[in-house]
């Protein structure tokens, strides 16, 4: 399949590429600093040995870190919208199980699965603007996404701890996926039957 071609779009609408890129770019920050703000409640509700609980922040950290180059591939070769927009689904998909997950193992795979997510969503998004803008708007768009990114890894442990503090470490995952969650509803439910019964990963009621 080929790459995209660049597009001719109107001025409102690269805007609006950029203001939905500029919302993710602020939302993934969580997803670094919400599992090392949560670790001490999950160490709590689960136990586990300090390596396994390590995991929950090197899992992301290596998943994010050794696929993000091959997600810039994946952007040229199958269009970097729609790998940005698969990056963001399974970024909400992970997230929500994340909230739900019932011991520690199934969390840092869906860890893993969330920084693989991350890493799509920032390669997708960022050729996707490189892709909509040239010039000087180019370089405005990514001061832009920069600074909201950095926003979001300034504020991101403060509300991360305050979530935690008022609704339990949960809350930080479900954060993540808040608005998005809503408009998936409808594959979020049987997407989850992926996880193995056997491993126990969801609570039984």
């Amino acid at each position: 399949m080929q790459a995209e071609q660049p597009e001719t779009g109107s001025a409102a609408g690269r805007w609006l590429v950029l203001g939905g890129i500029c919302l993710a770019a602020l939302i993934l920050p969580l997803g670094f600093t919400g599992g090392a703000v949560a670790t001490p409640a999950i160490a709590r509700e689960f136990g586990g040995s300090p390596v396994a609980l390590n995991w929950i922040v090197n899992a992301y950290m290596l998943a994010f870190g050794s696929t993000l180059m091959a997600a810039g591939a994946l952007s040229d070769q199958f269009g970097r919208k729609r790998i940005f927009s698969v990056g963001v689904g399974i970024f909400v998909l992970a997230s929500v199980l994340l909230a739900l997950v019932s011991n520690l193992f199934c969390l840092n795979l869906l860890r893993a699965m969330q920084g693989l997510a991350g890493a799509l969503t920032l390669a997708g998004g960022s050729a996707a603007l490189a892709q909509e803008f040239e010039g000087r708007a180019r370089t405005q768009a990514f001061a832009m996404l920069g600074t909201t990114f950095g926003i979001g890894l300034a504020f991101g442990p403060v509300l991360c701890g305050l979530l935690v503090q008022l609704s339990g470490w949960r809350s930080t995952f479900l954060a993540c996926a808040s608005r998005a969650t809503h408009r998936r509803a409808g594959w979020i439910g049987p997407a989850a039957s992926v996880l193995p019964e056997r491993w126990g990963c969801l609570p039984t009621v």
